[in-house]
């Protein structure tokens, strides 16, 4: 996004120290939210009792590239919208997390979701891709692990309870990121997810592979309010997709059944168990009454003496 020259004036004319950016001067309402926007894109934010912006970083490194290009990649741009409050709420009830629980939050973002998780007394790691907004977190210090870095470079390690997660949209990311977070849970844990509404008519044969998967886990999904997402304006679900199956010993493939290695029709049983008049479909004789029954071989069982000449 282009920054009006007036704003790159009022930056470049503002006094840094360290992380403080404080503007000089007095401003019109519309000017001050346009220079307002700006540093807040690149990582600012307004403290009203140290009368400046406050980055994670220095200041004069944060506002460096905007100045010498004239231009900002907003969150938009980059596909971050931070999820608000209620949803956060809706997100860690389905979760059921218990205090001590270890949770993963790939895509933190600004830490919105995992600073909620800490506060009920979970143990949260995060993944962020972008420097300023993983800064931000460490900041915060409710995070026991934050990792810069693309989640699809971090190796997988089967060690979390849950992940909790707000992931990309754009180009269907969504079930991209969840099908590679939920390598990360260990068997009994859960996923909860914020996905793209379309998923739940999308037609292509990844969505309906991805639906046939939570299916399969007796997973679950939950409608979001239209207004869940306001800078989005699209409709979101969450998805509750439990990890059910049994990490393999190391050293061991295992063997998957099928269908055609079993016999399509089952063995007699034992015939003096069933009660019947007629022969069974597995082709056991009738029974006498409520006494043993007669056998396919010919002989009555039901006097309840044993001839030792005949051998059974």
């Amino acid at each position: 996004m282009e920054i009006d020259p007036d704003v790159l004036d009022v930056i470049r004319a503002a006094t840094v120290d360290g992380p403080a950016l404080r503007l000089n001067g007095q401003l019109d309402r519309k000017l001050y939210e346009r220079v307002n926007f700006a540093l807040h894109a690149v990582g600012g934010a307004w403290h009203r009792y140290k009368k400046a912006h406050i980055f994670t970083i220095d200041a004069t490194d944060a506002i460096a590239g905007l100045l010498a290009t004239g231009e900002v990649i907003t969150d938009v741009d980059r596909g971050f919208y931070p999820t608000p409050q209620p949803t956060v709420e809706r997100l860690l009830d389905l979760a059921e997390l218990e205090p001590g629980c270890e949770v993963l939050e790939p895509s933190a973002g600004r830490g919105v979701i995992a600073e909620a998780v800490a506060a009920r007394g979970a143990i949260v790691d995060c993944v962020e891709l972008d420097t300023a907004r993983a800064e931000h977190i460490r900041a915060g210090g409710y995070a026991r692990q934050v990792t810069n870095a693309d989640f699809f470079s971090v190796p997988v390690e089967r060690r979390y309870q849950r992940v909790i997660m707000n992931p990309p949209f754009a180009g269907r990311q969504d079930i991209r990121h969840v099908e590679r977070a939920l390598r990360f849970i260990q068997p009994g844990g859960l996923l909860v997810a914020i996905m793209y509404g379309s998923l739940t008519y999308r037609s292509d044969r990844r969505t309906k592979d991805f639906l046939a998967r939570i299916w399969e886990a007796r997973g679950t999904m939950w409608e979001l309010p239209p207004d869940a997402f306001p800078a989005v304006g699209v409709a979101t679900v969450i998805a509750v997709i439990p990890v059910r199956d049994v990490a393999p010993p190391r050293g061991m493939r295992q063997i998957t059944l099928r269908p055609e290695d079993f016999t399509a029709r089952p063995c007699a049983v034992q015939q003096d168990l069933f009660l019947t008049d007629e022969p069974t479909a597995h082709g056991t004789a009738p029974l006498d009454g409520l006494g043993y029954g007669a056998p396919h071989d010919g002989r009555d069982h039901s006097s309840g003496k044993i001839d030792p000449n005949i051998q059974e």
